[in-house]
């Protein structure tokens, strides 16, 4: 199986048994599968040391790069009930494991700790590029790089630009992705006591493209730590957010075909009641439901079409070989043909319609960047943590109890008023507002629709823009009948 969590930590030596316990506290709190530890300044790490520090789950499972005299040092170590680790490489600076649980696709691990001289960093970055060319496949890669590549990574001027511009040129080479890491800006302090101290993010996750695709719901947090001046960092593989999905408006749905009559079947399927704000919020309920079902039998099952098409052409291809086709198989050839297109530009269209990209083409077929741009949005999207006097809460539960509570206080309560403001005895000017009494037009209405964003972010309900632009013919009637019942309850003349 694969693991839930690891942790990633340049422990500044592991021969204090204080520094061991700090180790053994963060294992047991976040439960964690795969200890990637950096800096251990040991020589020989025993199977002892490993039991005595992370417990009898991580028993014989673990490689480690020794310290050159008092600096350096790499541990990896994972729990039994991960499975096999199949291949292992241990080189000046990392060391790398690939663990192959039998289910899904093998990936690799590299746990890295760069030098600190200049030099040295250039033969670093080239150990990892050599490194890469042994790991084949997924291939995530953390640790203390001690390297930047962008001028916020530190909170002075005091840069290296040329080797600034050298990492930048490994992540570009390399192709991997930054894993963004929430709650922390820096990872490591200096340990100034006078003045201010140097802040610096060495400590990073770096992934390629299908590691992101084999867990694309990992989450980089931080934990405190008064042991080390790095932050240890806690890599989630499978942090989803727990509770049942919201209705989310798909931007390519109303560009397929029987939307619009999904729509208007769902909405035609709820009578009216009584009160038109009812009936409203029923008809957008149904539509959402309705929309969910349709998009599972006909999206939902748009990469099978195409496989399946693909495997027909394949095989009309393979009859050839050996006869000339029939004119029913070439029609049948030429058709498929047109639906694979058909088929993968649609693909193409809703990658990019969900990454929110507005600067490529829709042909363009970036369909890969289109999902790792909707990825990164999801992450963006996530409260990792929120700080509650001295608490750190991590939990959703804790985390959703923690917010109600805020906002519940800042509104506050309605209390009785013992004065009134009698206006009339102000003698103030009066104006003639009778405008504002009058009856809210469809054109006011549809004229405000046509000026809202079509794309971003949905309403509690779940539609965006872009449903009540494309689906007016629809549903004005009940919605203008939601408004003036609104509207007619404040004039005091009806209303629910």
């Amino acid at each position: 199986m694969d693991p839930s969590h690891i942790l990633i930590w340049n422990v500044r030596g592991l021969n204090s048994p204080v520094r061991r316990d700090a180790v053994r506290c963060i294992v047991d709190s976040s439960k964690i599968d795969v200890v990637c530890l950096q800096e251990t300044k040991m020589s020989v790490i025993t199977r002892q040391d490993v039991l005595s520090m992370l417990g009898n789950d991580f028993d014989n499972n673990f490689f480690f790069l020794s310290s050159s005299g008092a600096s350096g040092g790499i541990l990896i170590a994972w729990r039994s009930r991960l499975g096999v680790v199949d291949s292992s490489r241990i080189d000046n600076h990392c060391v790398s494991v690939r663990f192959n649980s039998g289910i899904g696709t093998a990936w690799w691990l590299t746990c890295v700790y760069g030098p600190q001289d200049n030099q040295e960093k250039i033969q670093f970055l080239q150990e990892l590029r050599d490194v890469r060319v042994h790991c084949t496949g997924p291939w995530m890669v953390a640790g203390d790089f001690n390297l930047i590549y962008k001028d916020e990574d530190k909170n002075n001027s005091n840069l290296n630009r040329a080797m600034m511009g050298r990492f930048r040129r490994w992540i570009n080479d390399m192709a991997v992705t930054k894993i963004p890491l929430h709650g922390r800006k820096y990872t490591w302090s200096s340990s100034s006591t006078s003045g201010t101290p140097t802040l610096v993010r060495l400590d990073r996750v770096f992934c390629s493209g299908d590691w992101e695709d084999r867990f694309p719901n990992c989450l980089l947090q931080s934990s405190a730590s008064d042991d080390s001046d790095h932050c240890p960092l806690i890599l989630g593989l499978r942090d989803n957010l727990p509770g049942k999905p919201r209705f989310h408006f798909e931007a390519f749905w109303p560009k397929m075909d029987g939307f619009m009559e999904t729509v208007e079947s769902a909405w035609t399927s709820i009578p009216a009641r009584h009160c038109p704000l009812e009936t409203l919020s029923l008809k957008l309920k149904a539509a959402a439901r309705s929309l969910q079902s349709w998009s599972q039998k006909n999206v939902g099952h748009i990469k099978s079409q195409l496989l399946m098409a693909k495997e027909v052409f394949h095989q009309l291809d393979i009859v050839q070989d050996s006869r000339p086709l029939l004119d029913s198989e070439i029609w049948l050839r030429n058709n498929i043909k047109k639906l694979s297109q058909a088929l993968s530009s649609t693909l193409r269209t809703v990658a990019r319609l969900r990454s929110r990209i507005g600067w490529l083409q829709e042909g363009d077929a970036n369909t890969r960047l289109f999902h790792m741009h909707a990825r990164h949005r999801k992450r963006k999207n996530v409260i990792a943590m929120l700080q509650s006097d001295e608490r750190m809460l991590t939990g959703h539960e804790e985390k959703a109890a923690e917010i109600l509570e805020f906002y519940t206080n800042l509104i506050g309560t309605d209390d009785m008023r013992e004065r009134i403001v009698d206006l009339d005895a102000l003698d103030m000017p009066s104006f003639d507002l009778e405008a504002l009494d009058n009856p809210i037009l469809e054109e006011e209405v549809w004229n405000t629709i046509k000026s809202l964003p079509s794309d971003k972010a949905p309403g509690p309900d779940g539609f965006t823009g872009r449903f009540y632009k494309v689906c007016w013919p629809i549903i004005k009637g009940d919605l203008m009948a939601a408004i003036h019942s609104v509207w007619g309850k404040i004039s005091g003349t009806y209303g629910c």
